[in-house]
């Protein structure tokens, strides 16, 4: 497919209360889908709990917010994404999930783990990148604190189409968050997109904020409110972005680099 339909999805999530979470977006979510129709729809960070270090909220591999995606991805006809707090054995992660409505599944374990929140107390850190092949598209998965990162996000021999960044992004620091993803954008000449959560946790109060931003930096989505979420939606062209990178490649001066200790696959 030439051009991906992408909307992001924003709200208040009730604090580490996943039932109460879901069930209030449950209904918004299934209008808006069945209204507009996305090929991708995606959630913020720990989507249905909030950004708790709290073991008591990981869930299980399998467990009931993971459910709740494969069940919304299904129905709904549309790829979901979103992370969860996983335990995994006896580690925890903050794993981003990418569902798609035919069942297939990726997972990114956060790489970069927000310390001043003690998120690297609670979960261990990612070991690898992950890029999506969806829909003729290469989906790049990213989380938060992961945005502040260049050399992380670099889209080298082009590996990305989109860099995904899913987030619990508080107000007070909103404006790095814009200034971040429209660097990203720009450095790595593909679509960018950043979806926040809205309301207040036990630490902090987030304002949204949610974008779409093209292979220059320009903001291109629209706005659509349902059922008290907002969604942000664009409809992304692969055609434009490969005639930009063509004329204009500054990815092939890039420097090479190897970050140790990790796997890139």
């Amino acid at each position: 497919m030439d051009r991906l339909k992408i909307a992001l999805c924003q709200y208040d999530i009730a604090w580490e209360d996943a039932r109460a979470t879901l069930a209030r977006i449950e209904g918004p979510v299934r209008n808006f889908c069945e209204r507009h129709r996305p090929d991708l729809l995606v959630f913020p960070e720990t989507f249905s709990v909030g950004f708790t270090m709290n073991p008591s909220a990981a869930e299980p591999e399998d467990g009931p917010s993971t459910q709740w995606l494969r069940r919304m991805a299904s129905s709904c006809r549309t790829a979901v994404v979103a992370s969860v707090p996983t335990l995994d054995g006896v580690r925890r992660f903050n794993r981003c999930r990418f569902i798609a409505p035919d069942g297939r599944e990726w997972r990114y374990d956060k790489r970069h783990l927000f310390t001043p929140s003690g998120e690297n107390g609670a979960y261990v850190p990612g070991d690898r990148r992950c890029t999506v092949d969806y829909l003729g598209w290469k989906i790049e998965l990213n989380v938060c604190y992961d945005l502040r990162f260049p050399v992380w996000s670099r889209n080298e021999d082009e590996r990305y189409d989109l860099l995904l960044n899913i987030a619990n992004w508080p107000e007070s620091r909103i404006g790095h968050a814009r200034a971040l993803l429209k660097a990203r954008a720009i450095e790595n000449a593909a679509y960018a997109a950043f979806c926040n959560r809205t309301g207040d946790d036990a630490f902090c109060h987030y304002n949204g904020r949610s974008a779409i931003m093209d292979y220059v930096g320009d903001s291109i989505a629209h706005s659509i409110g349902i059922g008290g979420l907002r969604f942000f939606s664009a409809t992304l062209e692969l055609g434009p972005m490969r005639y930009y990178r063509q004329h204009f490649p500054t990815l092939d001066d890039s420097d090479s680099y190897k970050i140790m200790n990790v796997n890139q696959s």
